[in-house]
């Protein structure tokens, strides 16, 4: 099983800097729990909220861009292997996410239901590689 680590918070800032530690997640339980965190303190907002994912420890890529809405949400994998996740919006629109007090937009199309981007997490923790749920 990998060690994830995630960068999650609505308020901006640099998780690199003292006192805004990288999140990290090593097994089922916890990334069950940050998801729901996640989505429980975002539930009232206008835009979901995105995360970002990584290896825990690596500096490079790959790294998953995560979006965690109430209901839908999206994976985009950033590597050699790019990929995401490919839902069934108008590839010609837009879905807005907010990452780190940034407002974000992703193509429409790469929404999928909230329960196939906790799978393709599930996945990338207990692997360490591109999620099966992803396309690309």
């Amino acid at each position: 099983m990998a060690e994830l680590g995630v960068w999650y918070d609505q308020d901006g800032g640099d998780a690199h800097r003292e006192g805004e530690p990288l999140i990290v997640v090593r097994t089922d339980a916890e990334l069950d729990a940050l998801i729901d965190r996640v989505r429980d303190e975002t539930r009232e907002h206008r835009c979901p909220a995105a995360i970002q994912v990584v290896l825990n420890g690596n500096t490079g890529y790959p790294i998953l861009e995560v979006g965690l809405g109430q209901s839908t949400g999206f994976i985009h994998y950033h590597a050699d292997d790019a990929a995401r996740t490919i839902g069934d919006g108008d590839p010609d629109a837009v879905a807005e996410y907010v990452y780190m007090g940034n407002l974000s937009e992703v193509p429409a199309d790469s929404e999928v239901p909230i329960e196939v981007v906790r799978q393709g997490l599930h996945e990338f923790l207990s692997t360490g590689r591109r999620p099966s749920v992803l396309q690309g």
